[in-house]
C-alpha cells in the first residue's frame, strides 16, 4: 500500500493523478485543494472510494499545510510515501508579454514575478518542509518520492531553439523550482527519498475542444513546430500526461534525484 499526496487536485492534471493513482485501491490518496467547498469532481471521488480524502489547503498557507499533514499521518499511519507538487500559479494576461513590454511598468514587473515566486517556488519549499518528516518515515522502508511538476519551458536550450519568450514570469519561476529541487537532492543525498522536476510536455489540461485549443494557443505551437518540427503540435491530456509521467517515475531510482526530465524520462519536453 502507497500513500500519495498531490496538491493543486481539483482539475487538470492534478485531478488526473487522483484520478488515477485511487483507481488502485491499495492506494492511499489525499487530494490538496485551495478550496474544498469548490472542488466537486474531488468531492464526488471521495463520496465513490474510501482510498480519496479531500483536504483544503493553499500551498502558501504553512499552517493550513501543517492541519493537513496531521489528517495525513492519522490516516497512513504516520509516514507518506510520495508527494506530487502540482500546485501552481499560470496566468494567462500578459503572457504575451516580452521582458522588454515591462519598461515603464517595473510596478507591474514586481507584482508579477512575485505572485509567480510565491506559488511556483516558495510554495514548493513551504509544502516539501511541512511533509518531509512524514517521508523520511516512509524512506525508511523503502524509496520515498517527491515530485515536482515542472515545464519545459523552463529549460534554457528549449527557450532559445523554440523561440519561446512567452510566459516569463512563469518559466522563470519554474526554473528557480528545478534549482529548489536540486538543492533538496543535495542536502539529502543519504537518505533514501527521490527529488525529481518534471515536465508533462503540452497538455491540454483544460479538456478544451481542438478549435478553442488552436483559437489560443496557435501562435505557439507554430513556434514550437519551427524550433521542432516533428512534433505534430497535438496536445496532451491530463490522462494522457499523467499515465506517462507516473510510467516514467516508476522506472527511477535514488540515483536519479535532482534531476529535471520530461514526461518521457528525457529532455524531449514536447
Amino acid at each position: 500500500m502507497a500513500s500519495y499526496v498531490v496538491t493543486g487536485s481539483n482539475r487538470g492534471i492534478g485531478l488526473a493523478f487522483i484520478r488515477n493513482l485511487s483507481a488502485n485501491p491499495n492506494n492511499t490518496v489525499f487530494a490538496l485543494t485551495r478550496n474544498k467547498a469548490n472542488s466537486a469532481d474531488l468531492l464526488e471521488l471521495q463520496s465513490k472510494l474510501k482510498n480519496v480524502h479531500v483536504l483544503q489547503a493553499d500551498i502558501t498557507d504553512v499552517p493550513a499545510l501543517r492541519e493537513a499533514a496531521k489528517e495525513v499521518e492519522r490516516v497512513a499511519g504516520g509516514a507518506l510515501d510520495v508527494l506530487i507538487n502540482n500546485g501552481a500559479y499560470l496566468a494567462l494576461d500578459r503572457g504575451d508579454f516580452t521582458l522588454d513590454a515591462y519598461d515603464g511598468k517595473e510596478d507591474l514587473l514586481d507584482k508579477d514575478f512575485t505572485d509567480f515566486f510565491k506559488v511556483n517556488t516558495l510554495g514548493v519549499i513551504k509544502t516539501i518542509n511541512v511533509f518531509l518528516p512524514l517521508l523520511r518515515k516512509a524512506s525508511e522502508k523503502s524509496l520515498a518520492k517527491v515530485i515536482t511538476i515542472s515545464t519545459g519551458a523552463s529549460d534554457l536550450e528549449f527557450t532559445v531553439n523554440a523561440g519561446f519568450w512567452w510566459f516569463a514570469p512563469y518559466a522563470t519561476s519554474k526554473s528557480a523550482t528545478n534549482m529548489v529541487m536540486a538543492k533538496y537532492a543535495a542536502a539529502h543525498k543519504q537518505e533514501n527519498i527521490l527529488f525529481l522536476s518534471i515536465s508533462p510536455g503540452a497538455v491540454n489540461s483544460a479538456n478544451a475542444p481542438p478549435n478553442e485549443v488552436e483559437a489560443t494557443f496557435g501562435p505557439m505551437i507554430k513556434v514550437f513546430q519551427s524550433g521542432y518540427p516533428e512534433w505534430n503540435g497535438v496536445f496532451l491530456t491530463p490522462e494522457q500526461s499523467v499515465s506517462l509521467m507516473l510510467g516514467t517515475i516508476s522506472k527511477l531510482s535514488v540515483k536519479d534525484s535532482g534531476a529535471f526530465i520530461s514526461q518521457y524520462g528525457d529532455k524531449a519536453w514536447l
